[in-house]
């Protein structure tokens, strides 16, 4: 019997291929193999949960799945919310008023149940999205041009545009930006440190996008906390990913491993890197180590 360890695995760019893909049966392997090991598999993500439940529709059965989910602002498993941090509504005020500053960058207040785009901003956060999805050669499932919503319905299932973000009854635990194309990802998010309140930090997602999340509640704070959780220590875990807001989560995980296309930001923490998420290498990897 090896020793229990904990997996954390990054979607977008990681598990996921480009087309949102992988291999059902070969993660139901995986999980199956883990158990055997007393071991978990994390899925820590940027996603909101309702997509993250869309995503792993079918895995429902496995005790050993958990998500970090929003960036670390959810912990969850098999129906249950295990931890949840949010933005108090003041902050979340506060973030609105920064963003006034930022004319161009697209705006969703995300939040456990639902997701939400303030009316003056969805007609800039949709053409964006069909623009980058398009340029990826990805089709917008439902698009529909007379509905800007329709564009960020299949990231966010149960958005909605609002006019006055101040009416919203639930907690917000992550705000995320799409970037303004004419501007590196890093140079924005630069600029953004500087006009934000205290207390709420931005972090790269991929793919042109932009978090604001409570300061500390990152990725890695999450791994942490199930990993004490599941009582595994730091050099129990190994974490997956390929973005920037990856970082802390490889900071903190005994072993950090990076896809081959990894954003250079994670380099200096990186203990392995290994192939492409389109030719599925982190399933792959897993199932060798957990049958050698």
């Amino acid at each position: 019997m090896k020793t229990p360890h904990l997996y954390a695995v990054d979607l977008d760019g990681t598990l996921l291929t480009d087309h949102k893909t992988y291999k059902h049966e070969q993660l139901d392997h995986v999980l199956t193999l883990l158990a055997e090991q007393g071991s978990s598999l994390a899925v820590a993500t940027g996603n909101q949960m309702p997509k993250i439940e869309q995503y792993l529709a079918g895995h429902e059965h496995h005790e050993n799945l958990y998500y970090i989910a929003e960036n670390g602002a959810i912990i969850h498993n098999r129906g249950t919310d295990l931890a949840l941090w949010g933005f108090t509504p003041e902050l979340v005020q506060q973030c609105l008023a920064a963003l006034e500053g930022f004319p161009a960058l697209g705006i969703i207040l995300s939040c456990r149940h639902h997701s939400f785009v303030p009316s003056d901003r969805l007609a800039t956060i949709a053409g964006r999205v069909h623009e980058q999805v398009a340029k990826a050669g990805i089709d917008l499932p439902g698009w529909d041009p007379q509905d800007p919503i329709t564009a960020i319905r299949p990231f966010y299932p149960n958005v909605e545009a609002i006019d006055d973000p101040s009416t919203m009854t639930e907690t917000v635990v992550k705000i995320a930006l799409n970037a303004d194309p004419g501007e590196g990802i890093y140079e924005t998010i630069e600029k953004l440190h500087a006009a934000l309140p205290a207390g709420v930090a931005a972090t790269s997602s991929g793919f042109g996008a932009i978090d604001l999340i409570i300061e500390g509640n990152h990725k890695g704070h999450g791994l942490a906390w199930l990993a004490d959780h599941l009582g595994l220590a730091a050099e129990q875990t190994t974490a997956f990913g390929d973005s920037g807001n990856d970082l802390e989560m490889f900071s903190y995980a005994g072993r950090a491993i990076a896809m081959e296309h990894s954003d250079p930001v994670l380099a200096p923490v990186t203990d392995l890197t290994i192939g492409s998420n389109n030719d599925g290498a982190v399933l792959n990897f897993l199932e060798a180590e957990l049958t050698a």
